[in-house]
């Protein structure tokens, strides 16, 4: 019996690994850590007077666990403004995750962990400010572990004066090792299969959570945050997605709540009973953010193409009607300067050029449901809704629109759709030559083709920084290399402003 415990030590099938949480592999992995906090620490969704905090206990109990919590002004903790404990169990996946009231508006904190005497990292994290004069928010999407490494995350982590990090979804991948990978990194999937199971998107979940970019990330800024198809399945809707195969994984039912679970135990986002993404902040008179679900609460599937009959049918919806008519009334009755639209896929109109044989135009994202769109606009515009931000990801692409009531009438701009590049998934010139791709971004404004878009970058990695006072909304996106580890140092690129009205 004692050899063969021995046995199982070594080859790291330890309690914790048969405790279901994770995958050997993932649990071999944050073993070696030899911290019961491996995974780091995070914040999220910031209001004037709370903020979530989260970390992930790794341990050998099988019990529920306790586990402490400080909150100070000062990194060193001598300022200690309130300190508590949680409880966690193998329920929750040893996740601790708490959302603290009563805080100081504008303010910067400071946070750590402990269970038996062992700490985490310290996180540091900010209130909202109700006064603010200016906002600086980070905003990233598309981050697939096996096409790159995480190094626009570590440069987003020494941006100053951020507020916040947007991040629009694709926050993990759910393709097994090998099936959407870069052919030469190396860089696999754990576990190596697709995700279905709760282990499974836990695993992943970890598997991210263990990169030291993506930590520090977390622990210098906090996120606010939504999922869009990836931390589901490819092209997600409400009733099922195009991987997914009921006859060998199950009901997309219960995959996309097992989904939705584990994204609540995994990120710094504020727990409902629905597992709802749908809510809106407010940053004082300068900004609102609106956080949209464009995946579950209301999308209907995608068509085949875009000579489908039913394109034009008023009742086909990528929101819902609750939903879109919340967006609506909540943008319309904003009092704030900047109302800004974390959204997952591209809004604005737009054509690819004929050139583009290759890459035929998604039906996934508002082209696909342009009655919706324009019952939005319609409604927008009778209320003289001005000075709004579209904040995009998905497409793995940097990509700056004028957003117009009408394609064709510059008179009619009443703001900006800003679309961030990914994190590390794959842009156009990882499949063809640099030199096409920059032939082929020209095609997309050649001849009027899309008079709504100034600028288009289909070959860069990094994140984009939104800089906003009462005047002017100000993007500038950032680009790093991230086919080689250790790049921490982001180059800036294009940049673009918008006049408040």
């Amino acid at each position: 019996m004692q050899k063969l415990f021995i046995l199982l030590l070594i080859f790291g099938f330890t309690e914790r690994a048969v405790s279901q949480v994770f995958c050997r592999e993932i649990d071999s992995i944050a073993a070696s850590r030899n911290t019961p906090f491996p995974f780091g620490v995070a914040s999220g969704d910031p209001r004037e007077n709370s903020v979530v905090l989260w970390t992930c206990l790794y341990t050998n109990e099988s019990g529920p666990q306790r586990v402490q919590w400080e909150l100070s002004l000062d990194s060193s903790f001598t300022q200690l403004t309130n300190k508590g404990d949680k409880s966690t169990d193998i329920s929750q996946g040893f996740a601790v995750k708490l959302q603290l009231s009563n805080l100081k508006p504008g303010t910067t904190y400071y946070y750590r962990f402990s269970w038996k005497g062992k700490y985490s990292v310290t996180g540091r994290t900010r209130t909202a400010h109700k006064n603010a004069t200016q906002l600086r928010f980070g905003v990233v999407s598309c981050s697939s572990y096996s096409w790159g490494y995480f190094n626009a995350y570590a440069a987003l982590a020494k941006e100053k004066d951020l507020q916040a990090v947007i991040h629009l979804g694709d926050y993990i991948y759910e393709q097994g090792a090998g099936e959407y990978a870069h052919p030469k990194l190396g860089l696999k999937h754990l576990p190596t299969h697709e995700i279905v199971s709760l282990q499974d998107y836990r695993s992943r979940y970890a598997q991210y959570r263990l990169d030291p970019s993506l930590q520090e990330a977390h622990r210098m800024h906090p996120f606010i945050a939504v999922w869009d198809d990836h931390e589901l399945a490819n092209d997600a809707y409400k009733d099922g997605a195009q991987n997914h195969q009921p006859e060998t994984e199950g009901s997309w039912e219960q995959r996309a709540k097992t989904a939705r679970e584990a994204y609540f135990e995994w990120m710094p986002i504020e727990s409902n009973e629905q597992y709802s993404i749908r809510r809106s902040f407010d940053f004082g008179q300068v900004a609102s953010l609106f956080m949209l679900d464009g995946r579950l609460e209301g999308r209907d599937k995608q068509l085949k193409n875009f000579n489908d009959p039913s394109l034009a049918d008023t009742t086909r919806s990528m929101l819902g009607r609750d939903q879109a008519n919340w967006l609506i009334e909540s943008v319309s009755g904003s009092k704030s300067k900047w109302k800004l639209i974390g959204n997952q896929v591209i809004f604005s109109a737009y054509e690819l050029p004929v050139k583009f044989k290759t890459y035929p135009k998604s039906t996934d994202m508002w082209n696909g449901y342009p009655a919706e769109r324009q019952r939005i606009l319609n409604a927008w515009e009778r209320n003289v809704v001005r000075d709004v931000l579209v904040l995009t990801g998905d497409v793995h692409s940097a990509f700056s629109f004028d957003l117009r009531y009408r394609r064709n009438e510059p008179a009619s701009s009443f703001g900006a759709e800003w679309v961030t590049t990914s994190v590390s998934s794959s842009n156009l010139n990882e499949y063809t030559k640099t030199w096409k791709v920059r032939i082929a971004e020209r095609w997309f404004t050649e001849n009027g083709l899309n008079p709504e878009l100034e600028y288009c970058n289909l070959r860069d990695h990094g994140y984009l920084v939104v800089n906003l006072d009462e005047k002017e909304a100000r993007g500038e996106w950032k680009f790093i290399e991230v086919h080689k580890p250790g790049k921490t140092r982001a180059k800036r690129g294009e940049q673009r402003s918008v006049k408040a009205k």
